[in-house]
């Protein structure tokens, strides 16, 4: 099971690598209008500058696939790391590092043609922005109900998923999996799922807002070529709200027939498979509708110098907050835009936040599991002291000679296996209390406060030691 989540991870990670080189990297810079982040002009294309660019473009490529290279390898080498809670703290962390480290050949590249730029003597014209009147409100490409209808479908069945849960509408039973825990984690799935296509709706009608782009002087031009741009755009953004609507169905039939883990895994490694097949066919298209209207290009929007890094857009003069990406698919904010400020502060702080989770969850992880008796209870403690529960109070206390017969199912808590600790169905009972390390296989078990507990210290010696204290504090 534990290796099945570093397939999902490779299902993720591999083709991201791949769409993110291939596109940031072409090979051949003279078809794209940009590279890496500064506008193509007519000047690069005389002999001295494109001497100097093919270098620049086979210099920062070479270096992009040695990055590819090592990352392909350090994904593999992780899958062999025997430890689950290590293997995901390093692949949580990779994940945000080699996109970082991805786009560094990109931006050095972006500095490299900006020296270039002024080694030409091309000054950029900061601020500058080109509006075709004729065309400015009238390319759309998508039509509202196609987001809509797939959305409110996936609202509906997100619906009867929580009336399934409080036991209005028999689901599960209908089909035979009538498990407390799974309809909790049915509404659990099926919501986060709901919730990623609520927020592709917003976002596929802003990106079919977008101002469009002033590439020729002739009106039609331009209205083709936004055209082409937006319904790939908008094409994509269908596409995904409708693989997560059938992802709900699917995971809700699925999850009321069968109780499998794996089961719901292998929908997930589908689900992310599709989405990357989907990119990669935008990407194509998307490129080739560059190639197409490339001839076409009679107007240059020469405002690199807004273009941090050729990825991070601000400028002050600029009033929307949200841009086309020059680099990559979608939209970015104007970090000059008051709220785009705001944005840019709070991202901050959310990878700051999780690089500090990451960090305390190592910590977590490595800190066994004890329990002791003081002033008369039992004290579970994990680097603090998690239950501690008067002895007096609970019913009769009871050992158990093998945890590993334990089927958890966890509703809320901490699972790095081999600990697990919080609220968990155990065994089809639901509203238990686990505190348990695999690695002792004799376990404590007592009711207490309207709960079921499952307790086990770090070893069977300690289990067995403390059980007994604990029996005669009780028994007297």
């Amino acid at each position: 099971m534990n290796r099945f989540m570093d397939i999902i991870m490779l299902v993720i990670m591999v083709p991201t690598v791949l769409i993110l080189f291939f596109y940031e990297y072409p090979k051949k810079w003279i078809e794209k209008n940009y590279i890496f982040g500064v506008w193509n002009r007519a000047e690069f294309k005389e002999k001295n500058a494109s001497e100097k660019i093919d270098e620049i473009t086979f210099s920062c490529r070479k270096q992009a696939m040695i990055i590819v290279i090592l990352s392909l390898i350090f994904m593999a080498a992780i899958c062999f790391i025997p430890d689950f809670t290590t293997r995901m703290i390093i692949w949580t962390a990779f994940v945000l590092l080699d996109i970082i480290l991805l786009n560094i050949p990109l931006m050095r590249g972006n500095g490299e043609m900006k020296s270039l730029k002024t080694e030409l003597g091309i000054a950029s014209k900061k601020g500058v922005t080109y509006t075709d009147l004729k065309s400015v409100d009238s390319v759309h490409s998508l039509k509202i109900s196609r987001v809509i209808i797939p959305t409110v479908l996936a609202v509906v069945f997100f619906i009867v998923a929580v009336l399934s849960d409080l036991g209005v509408v028999k689901l599960n039973d209908i089909f035979g999996n009538s498990a407390a825990y799974n309809r909790h984690l049915m509404v659990g799935m099926t919501g986060s799922l709901l919730l990623v296509g609520l927020m592709l709706v917003p976002i596929a009608i802003m990106m079919d807002r977008f101002r469009n782009q002033v590439i020729s002087e002739d009106s039609d031009i331009n209205m083709n070529y936004n055209r082409a741009k937006k319904k790939n755009m908008a094409d994509l953004s269908v596409l995904f709200i409708w693989i997560n609507t059938v992802s709900i169905i699917l995971m809700m039939v699925v999850m009321s027939i069968w109780d499998e883990e794996i089961l719901f895994l292998a929908m997930f490694a589908l689900y992310m498979l599709v989405l990357m097949i989907g990119l990669a066919v935008f990407c194509t298209r998307n490129i080739a509708i560059e190639r197409r209207y490339r001839k076409d290009t009679t107007i240059e929007m020469d405002d690199d110098d807004n273009w941090v890094l050729g990825q991070f857009y601000y400028n002050p003069d600029d009033k929307r907050l949200n841009v086309e990406k020059r680099i990559g698919v979608g939209a970015t904010i104007n970090m000059a835009h008051p709220v785009g400020k705001a944005i840019s502060i709070v991202l901050g702080l959310v990878i700051i936040g999780m690089f500090i989770m990451l960090i305390y969850v190592g910590i977590l992880s490595k800190t066994p599991m004890s329990i002791r008796i003081e002033n008369d209870s039992l004290v579970c403690h994990q680097m603090k002291d998690d239950y501690v529960i008067p002895i007096k109070s609970m019913d009769e206390p009871m050992i158990g000679l093998e945890s590993g017969d334990l089927k958890l199912h966890k509703e809320s808590g901490y699972d790095m296996d081999p600990m697990y600790k919080g609220r968990y169905n155990v065994n089809g009972f639901e509203d238990c209390t686990v505190f348990i390390n695999y690695e002792s296989s004799h376990y404590i078990t007592f009711y207490y406060d309207g709960s079921t507990y499952f307790i086990t210290g770090g070893t069977d010696e300690e289990t067995v030691e403390v059980f007994d204290q604990l029996y005669a504090i009780w028994k007297d």
